[in-house]
């Protein structure tokens, strides 16, 4: 058999053969580059969802970091937890249906109840925001004043909101008698839970709270231990609150037109009884029977304009026409005493406000960020109810 005698190629078929290979090295080195590219892409988002984006803060007060997985376990945990008690209001709310028409107040009590909580669950995302800022307040004043919470401190309180007392209080010889306007009803001493009941409805409740938000017990426990935090701080605010301040007692009359006040000025002034023109005139429905009396108040109860013109005048004297927010006032101040002791509900109030107050300023004084948006805000599945 013969030899194949090979051709051998020209320049031109050669220089046409390394051009090809040059190319294919190319694409080969391009394909590579483009797929490292692609994995350091998806690398990256990788990192930046699970490692970054869960460490940006949400907010920062005086330097110190709330980051974003944070919220967004809290934004979980409160939307689960208002959904519960809202159930547990469906539930009593059935229940009190099927009582007739006796409980149709209880069931529009259900009904202003739920309403206020969904409401507050529309606003929650912004809410846990702020109450963040609030956290890191109340951590930083506890620091400087050296308040602190044990552990003991924290179970006792997370017992109590289970229903178990580890001293439960002795309980009446007698049963508990309920009054009816048909008879009387014997009621049994509500029988104290036992530890052992606490342990195992808690660890239920916190194991379907973790499957259904990711909130563990020990994030509970923070919770609560935060919550007592703000207690303790709160009482050291309050604890130099005046319980006395100065009073007036004074009566109004409200109509609802400046015409109408001044025609029950110039009967006032022409003899007539204070007290017969409210219960005649007045639309303070609150008060008018009673001669428009509003007892006895101190300053910052009454909107600005009624408590300028109130506390200007003398017992015994009667104001010009007030206007305000809520229509046309005359105004009689009975007495007036310097320095009366606060009422339960003045004293509250009077609390409160100091409270508020020194948040505000904290705000004010401490560096505050907020770095939230509403791409934070954590997908919303909704998750069956657990009862607590």
């Amino acid at each position: 058999m013969a030899k194949r005698v090979e051709q051998s190629l020209s320049r031109k078929q050669i220089s046409r053969r390394e051009k090809e290979a040059r190319l294919n090295q190319g694409l080969i080195i391009g394909t590579a580059v483009v797929l490292g590219l692609v994995l350091i892409l998806i690398a990256w988002g990788l990192i930046d969802q699970f490692v970054l984006r869960p460490r940006t803060p949400v907010v920062i007060v005086a330097d110190q970091e709330v980051p974003l997985s944070r919220y967004q376990k809290l934004v979980r945990y409160r939307r689960w937890d208002y959904r519960n008690y809202i159930n547990y209001l469906e539930g009593q709310k059935m229940q009190a249906s099927t009582a007739g028409e006796g409980a149709s107040f209880l069931i529009q009590y259900y009904d202003q109840q739920i309403q206020q909580l969904e409401a507050q669950l529309r606003t929650l995302p912004t809410q846990v925001v702020e109450d963040l800022v609030d956290e890191q307040i109340v951590r930083l004043a506890a620091q400087e004043r050296g308040l602190s919470v044990s552990d003991e401190e924290v179970q006792i309180r997370i017992e109590e909101q289970f229903g178990y007392l580890r001293n439960p209080p002795t309980p009446e010889p007698t049963p508990i008698t309920v009054t009816t306007p048909i008879s009387e009803t014997q009621m049994p001493t509500p029988t104290p839970m036992t530890k052992e009941a606490f342990i195992e409805r808690s660890n239920q409740w916190f194991s379907a709270m973790r499957e259904a938000t990711g909130f563990t017990r020990e994030d509970f426990e923070e919770l609560i231990r935060n919550a007592i935090l703000r207690e303790k701080l709160e009482e050291q605010l309050v604890a130099n609150v005046p319980t006395t301040a100065e009073q007036i007692h004074a009566r109004h009359i409200l109509v609802e037109t400046r015409e109408e006040a001044e025609a029950v000025k110039q009967r006032l002034e022409a003899g007539e009884s204070f007290e017969a023109l409210a219960a005649e005139v007045s639309v303070d429905t609150s008060n008018k029977d009673n001669g428009g009396d509003l007892g006895w108040f101190a300053r910052g109860r009454m909107v600005p304009e009624f408590e300028e013109a109130a506390f200007a005048l003398e017992p015994g004297e009667i104001s010009d026409v007030v206007q305000t927010s809520f229509g046309f006032h005359i105004i009689k101040v009975e007495e007036r005493d310097p320095n009366r002791e606060l009422d339960a509900y003045a004293l509250e109030e009077a609390k409160q406000k100091a409270i508020d107050d020194w948040f505000a300023a904290q705000r004010e004084t401490l560096k505050v960020e907020r770095n939230w948006n509403s791409s934070m805000v954590p997908e919303d599945k909704v998750q069956p109810p657990t009862g607590r």
